[in-house]
């Protein structure tokens, strides 16, 4: 009993979606060119990006509502919201759709804003104090949309460096984990060169601290025994003027 009527009303349920209603077009409940409307998302969406063309991609594109056909012989639009920032992820754009400045419905699009770069992996375990060499990292390109900031992208910004801490293999590296090595260690026999404008000296010295490159150390003069300041200009050689 129940059933038979309930029948008749799922069939002019069906009827409803199906057919258009009077004065209504098949047309307006076809499918929106979604390759238009995806080129209309893109152009918004990396309009002020800063990143070059070929390392972003957009995925995940969808349109709101699934049912709207877009006017035949061209149409215009007219963005009514746009993303606040650049940033990578998720992304929205509304637009009016506009046939000879008339509105004809309003789309809601979406995606995901992909960065994609160079990253620097481990190829094998490394531990904290070891001097990267050129067959302990590769490169590789990927997704970095979420990764950190400090991401190393060469390996020459690597190879030669020491780590701060050990890292598996397949460890990204970042900046924050390198440093230049020391080229003068606490206790080393160094040579101090001396020098002003018109002269230059050289000493033996001890080193006080250890530095790298371009670094500020102690240094003790072995022959006045006196204890000065000097640059780190090279392994074993320190610079000072006077």
């Amino acid at each position: 009993m129940l059933l038979r009527m309930v029948r008749p009303l799922l069939a002019a349920l069906l009827f409803c979606l199906v057919c258009p209603l009077p004065g209504q077009t098949a047309e307006r409940v076809a499918s929106p060119d979604l390759a238009s409307l995806k080129n209309i998302f893109s152009k918004v969406v990396l309009k002020d990006c800063p990143w070059p063309r070929e390392d972003v991609k957009i995925t995940n594109f969808c349109v709101h509502p699934l049912a709207m056909a877009l006017p035949t012989g061209g149409f215009d639009y007219r963005i009514t919201q746009k993303p606040s920032d650049f940033r990578p992820g998720s992304k929205s754009v509304i637009a009016d759709i506009l046939k000879d400045g008339q509105p004809q419905g309003q789309i809601n699009m979406s995606g995901d804003l992909r960065l994609f770069g160079t990253v620097i992996n481990t190829t094998k375990r490394l531990n904290r104090n070891d001097i990267i060499a050129a067959d302990d990292i590769a490169a590789r390109r990927q997704d970095i949309s979420m990764l950190d900031n400090g991401l190393v992208s060469d390996p020459k910004q690597a190879v030669g460096k020491m780590l701060k801490l050990s890292l598996p293999p397949g460890s990204i590296l970042y900046s924050q984990a390198l440093e230049a090595p020391p080229l003068v260690n606490r206790g080393d026999q160094v040579t101090i060169m001396a020098k002003s404008r018109t002269i230059k000296i050289t000493a033996p010295g001890e080193a006080r601290n250890s530095g790298a490159l371009g670094e500020m150390v102690r240094v003790k003069n072995l022959m006045s025994r006196r204890e000065i300041q000097a640059r780190v200009m090279g392994a074993g050689l320190v610079e000072t003027e006077f």
